[in-house]
């Protein structure tokens, strides 16, 4: 069975051509077919958007709170300076994935709002 299928992957003209290839269909560009493959990434995102700068600088935010809670870093220990670097950042992505209409980045970072938002709660207050 095992060499079957090895034998219709081998037949393929991508595997033929030397390259490992799939067609992406983009929600946001949904009567464009983008041909992706191993070897380059095709850019299918605009630049210099909104949404573009909001995503970047949320990512950009989201690093320097992963490199905080890895390094133990808290220049400010009587604030969630953590905490509130990861709500920053999440809050961006919840706006871009609104914007982009992607229901799972709206679910997850929902999520992560509320967690976030919650231990900043318990830090300040001490319920919960």
């Amino acid at each position: 069975m095992l060499s079957t299928s090895l034998y219709f992957l081998t037949d393929s003209p991508a595997f033929k051509l030397g390259k490992a290839m799939a067609i992406y269909k983009c929600n946001k560009y949904p009567e464009k077919d983008f041909i992706m493959n191993l070897t380059e990434i095709t850019k299918i995102t605009p630049l210099h958007t909104k949404d573009w700068y909001v995503k970047w600088f949320s990512s950009v935010v989201l690093i320097a709170a992963q490199l905080s809670t890895a390094m133990g870093v808290n220049p400010f220990p009587d604030y969630p300076l953590t905490m509130v670097l990861y709500l920053v950042g999440i809050l961006g992505w919840l706006l871009v994935s609104y914007w982009w209409h992607d229901r799972a980045l709206m679910i997850l970072n929902s999520i992560g709002a509320f967690i976030m938002a919650s231990g900043i709660i318990k830090f300040y207050f001490g319920v919960m």
